[in-house]
């Protein structure tokens, strides 16, 4: 298996602030996009960006579809989860409802169709456990909406009791627990979905402040498990990721406030790949950094890039506050353009997908963010 190596180090700082330019949309891409950039071995993909149903049917991001007089498009898209069989879920805040992106049928719904327009009042999380069940949260009621993979709805899971809000919601490797945190309570929440009931909490009651300690978090924005079922907590205003074992011990933390690459400005989402390697989206550096358990970087991709509509130059890669982030069974990772109305996909360059999609020698041109955007 491919494994990322301190090696990639030296290759961050001419990665970090590359951006490839390109005006294809979609999964079936024309021209490959790599981090780090040929000749170097490739690790991460570029597959296409999403903000409506044309981005699935033809190529070109946020082109209108001729002859319908409405069109759906993401507004402030928020969470982000996948199937890893070609279904795509993403909560929009602004909108209050599910957009369902389905990679194979080349077609887009809501989830719920008009049932859902009135069944959230404050949209936030959104995750898919093993079997194809869906998971969206509510912030104002604090309840988790279940629909199973006929997205129908199953139950309502009320936490209204143990949670001050919802933000992200994360099924984990197992498909057995939910991974609930909770930011305006500096708490994470682990719900046993066999035994319907609360596991643990992580967090302290007078959490909500800075401090290094294991017990305190202040506004931990998302969380993830590993293949071992180990937790990670996003704890975003103490700049850090911190790990727990499935039971609840400590086992380490890691991240500093900077501007360093490796460093943590304001930082959003955290999911891990099948190898174990931690990605970290960085709303306010427009990035995303991929770190080892000992939380040493290993490579980052992404620069600050405003999409401003069609005709524009499209950047692969190019992010104006990247926030959620999920990598599904098949290390395909979706992560939200937030500011940009989209999401974005990629892949991590592992064994079996380099077997199915060998690369050639022949690379594109790159080209560099605008010295404007190249801030951190």
């Amino acid at each position: 298996m491919f494994k990322l190596t301190l090696k990639m180090k030296f290759l961050l700082f001419s990665v970090v602030v590359t951006l490839f330019s390109g005006c294809v949309s979609g999964p079936q891409v024309q021209e490959r996009y790599f981090w780090p950039p040929p000749p170097d071995e490739p690790r991460i993909e570029w597959l296409g960006a999403y903000n409506g149903a044309g981005d699935l049917k033809k190529p070109g991001l946020f082109e209108t579809i001729v002859g319908e007089a409405s069109v759906v498009e993401l507004q402030m898209p928020l969470g982000i989860a996948a199937d890893g069989k070609g279904k795509v879920y993403v909560s929009d805040y602004k909108l209050q409802t599910i957009f369902v992106f389905d990679m194979k049928t080349k077609k887009m719904h809501t989830l719920g169709a008009d049932r859902a327009l009135g069944l959230f009042e404050q949209l936030t999380g959104v995750a898919v456990d093993g079997e194809g069940n869906i998971y969206a949260g509510d912030a104002r009621t604090r309840k988790i909406h279940v629909f199973d993979s006929q997205e129908k709805a199953v139950a309502v899971i009320d936490l209204s009791k143990e949670l001050v809000s919802i933000a992200s919601i994360s099924a984990d490797k197992t498909g057995k627990r939910l991974i609930v945190t909770d930011v305006k309570g500096h708490r994470v929440v682990v719900y046993d979905l066999s035994g319907g009931s609360v596991l643990l909490t992580l967090g302290a009651q007078d959490s909500g402040k800075n401090g290094s300690e294991d017990v305190h978090f202040n506004y931990p924005t998302s969380a993830a498990t590993d293949a071992n079922g180990n937790i990670l907590v996003c704890d975003s205003m103490n700049a850090r990721i911190v790990r727990f074992t499935p039971d609840g011990t400590f086992l380490s933390e890691f991240g500093q406030r900077g501007d360093a690459l490796g460093d943590f400005n304001i930082i959003k989402g955290v999911a891990v790949d099948s190898e174990g390697h931690i990605y970290v989206t960085d709303g306010k550096a427009h990035r995303i950094s991929i770190y080892n358990e000992k939380g040493e970087v290993l490579l980052s991709f992404g620069g600050a890039y405003a999409f401003k509509g069609a005709g524009y130059d499209v950047r692969p890669g190019g992010f104006l506050l990247p926030n959620a982030i999920h990598i599904d069974q098949n290390d395909t990772i979706y992560i939200i353009d937030q500011m940009n109305s989209r999401f974005q996909i990629f892949q991590y360059v592992n064994d079996k997908y380099l077997r199915e999609h060998p690369v050639s020698e022949q690379a594109p041109a790159a080209k560099p963010v605008a010295p404007s955007a190249q801030k951190r």
